[in-house]
């Protein structure tokens, strides 16, 4: 499938229901299909009614009043998105918990949750000298997401902030920036600990990009609980960080004293609350062990490929350099087989003027188109 040719740009406006809907109702076959596909997804693999599975992830959490504690704007744009879709509005909340679903899935299969990372590759870069900071990654999805690509521009009533989103339809979120120069890449870290009571990562984004600044956005992200393990590679015109994200702890990752430049991929670095990987990892036999621990192997490769390409710290890390990296098979980086995808590669300039350059697929193959807030 050409990737680029199905890309679509849609706007949204207003407060947030009224954006949901206009979500909803412009995607509306497109939702619908990517709910039947993942639907189908999940009967395949836990063997059960999909939706008693997405009843159980709504009712035995508490995702819903901790979007509604932190972001009720976000929460009525849920709402609007399943107004408009006709989708009933349980599967639509459900679909926005990327990180969640997934480790809660795993807790029906096995228990205590433990498993596969995704495979999304994050760059974060600070200002050097005439180049504006950068934040950059590669989307990794599973395969059945091709097709679904969109990128949100989303107007604020009463504010100038604008924000672009890049995500596929029915969801709000999945990696962007706003006009303000903030931007952030998350990447999937199951081996962090959970809470059934936190702040989705979708709306964890989302809230963090509808603040004025870094400086706020950072805040956002220590005042809110986290529901799931993730590691953010968040920055402003002034600096990029990355976080490593759990339901107890933030820690800061650097590559080295003095880096500037930084870069993250599925496993954890520095922040040790993970008493969930570990209590999982002693309770198997050495046999499943073989079969748990593989996954992460790419996660480490990964991480060898960044180490390799940007270690050297009087290197200047440009765009093309970039777009070299996230296209990359080496580990690989670049992914597009029948079961896993890169879905898009964003790299974020976040200076006066912010631009999104996004290839809406494999970057190896996807050309990319740069974006300019109006």
């Amino acid at each position: 499938m050409d990737e680029a040719k199905n890309f679509r740009v849609l706007v949204l406006e207003g407060p947030g229901r009224a954006r949901g809907r206009i979500h909803g109702e412009t995607l509306r076959r497109e939702t619908h299909e990517m709910v039947g596909l993942w639907k189908e997804n999940i009967a395949n693999d836990l063997k059960m009614d999909p939706d008693e599975f997405l009843t159980q992830l709504v009712t035995e959490t508490n995702f819903i009043p901790a979007a509604k504690r932190w972001t009720p704007d976000l929460l009525e744009e849920v709402e609007g998105i399943a107004e408009g879709s006709g989708v009933d509005f349980n599967t639509i909340f459900a679909r926005q918990l990327s990180d969640e679903e997934p480790w809660f899935r795993l807790e029906k299969k096995v228990g205590k949750s433990w498993g596969a990372p995704e495979h999304c590759t994050a760059i974060g870069v600070n200002p050097q000298g005439q180049i504006p900071a950068i934040a950059a990654q590669n989307m990794d999805t599973p395969a059945y997401y091709n097709g679904f690509q969109v990128l949100l521009q989303i107007k604020y009533p009463n504010s100038p902030l604008q924000v672009f989103m890049f995500t596929i339809a029915g969801k709000i979120n999945l990696a962007g920036m706003n006009n303000a120069s903030v931007g952030i890449c998350c990447n999937t870290v199951l081996a962090l600990n959970y809470v059934k009571d936190g702040l989705a990562e979708d709306f964890v984004v989302r809230g963090a990009l509808e603040q004025p600044c870094l400086d706020d956005a950072l805040a956002f992200m220590r005042r809110i609980k986290h529901a799931s393990g993730q590691n953010y590679i968040i920055g402003g015109p002034e600096r990029v960080l990355s976080l490593e994200c759990s339901a107890n702890k933030i820690v800061e990752y650097v590559p080295y004293p003095g880096a500037n430049r930084t870069y993250h991929t599925n496993h954890p670095l520095v922040n040790d609350d993970q008493s969930f990987y570990r209590e999982r990892l002693a309770a198997m036999s050495d046999a499943k062990r073989t079969v748990w621990e593989p996954p992460y192997v790419n996660s480490f490769a990964r991480l060898e490929t960044l180490q390799r390409h940007l270690s050297d710290p009087n290197e200047i890390i440009t765009i093309d350099k970039i777009k070299s990296i996230l296209s990359s098979h080496d580990a690989p980086v670049c992914h597009n087989s029948p079961t896993k995808i890169s879905l898009g590669c964003l790299i974020m300039e976040l200076s006066r003027n912010p631009k999104l350059h996004l290839a809406p697929g494999p970057p190896c193959t996807t050309p990319f188109a740069t974006h300019i807030f109006s």
